[in-house]
Parts: C-alpha cells; structure tokens; sequence
C-alpha cells in the first residue's frame, strides 16, 4: 500500500510516481518520503502497465524505485535515514545516500554509502565511515560513553 498527496501513472513508461509525504507499507517494510518513482519490470509483448492491472496479472513486478528526500525506512529493529534510497528489487536492498544512517539496537552507523538489505539482517557502510555502538546489555557499563570506530574507504582505521 502506498499513499501520497499526488500519484502520475506513465502507463507507455510502466512507471508510476508518487509525490508529497509518500507512505509505503509492505508487510514489516515501512518507507517514508518526499518523493518514490517506482519502475517495473517490463511486460509482456505489447502490454502495458494498465493492461496489466486490468487483467489482475501477478506478472507485474517492481523493478527498482527511487526514494528522494526525508527518507525514512524501518525493516524489524533496523531504521535508515537518507536524502536517496535506491531499492533493487532482484537483489532485495537498499542503497542508501546523501547522509545516510542506519540505526539497530542502539548502534548507529553512517558513511558515504550504505546497502540496506531487507530480508537479511545487514548493512554494508562504503566511503568514509563512523560506528558509534550503544553499551546497552554489558554489565557494570551503564556511565561510560559509546565506543567510536572510523574508517575510510579501504576499511582501515
């Protein structure tokens, strides 16, 4: 389900746009943003993206969509923020930029670029990156501050 203050159907394109506090909720899945384009998967010979729908074919599958501002995604335990989140469907990930952070259990990661995966538990950080882990549930750690780890780009630190 999605919700949005405008939605442009490009039936010739199989493209469909949402404008204005867009709202997506798949199953655990929920995305927040300014903007989504969602692309799909090219159908059949001849047939477009409302043949399709008129039809009821569960042939009509996502391709990638495009988050653009305020994004906000909740997966489980996990929440991203970005300016842009790129989904693949085929390989069922996020990619994440333009200050992206990705926040689970208390620990928090940023960097220049994060691929979000959605049905495993993990984040991969790309570029210059910073981790900053919450103590939560280790005994006798309540007063100390969070352990900060950077890197760059090569994973060194």
């Amino acid at each position: 389900m999605i919700n949005a203050d405008r939605m442009l159907a490009e039936n010739i394109q199989n493209e469909i746009h949402f404008v204005g506090h867009v709202h997506l909720v798949k199953k655990n899945l929920v995305l927040k943003s300014d903007t989504l384009d969602v692309f799909f998967v090219p159908p059949s010979r001849g047939a477009t993206l409302m043949d399709n729908m008129h039809a009821r074919q569960k042939s009509q599958k996502i391709q990638t969509m495009i988050a653009i501002g305020h994004v906000y995604i909740k997966k489980g335990n996990r929440v991203a923020y970005a300016g842009k989140a790129v989904y693949v469907a085929q390989g069922h990930f996020f990619i994440l930029t333009r200050l992206p952070v990705v926040i689970q259990n208390g620990d928090r990661i940023s960097g220049e670029k994060i691929t979000f995966f959605t049905r495993i538990d993990k984040s991969l950080v790309q570029g210059h990156s910073l981790m900053l882990l919450h103590p939560a549930g280790k005994k006798g750690n309540k007063d100390k501050k969070p352990a900060v780890k950077s890197t760059d780009s090569r994973g060194k630190g």
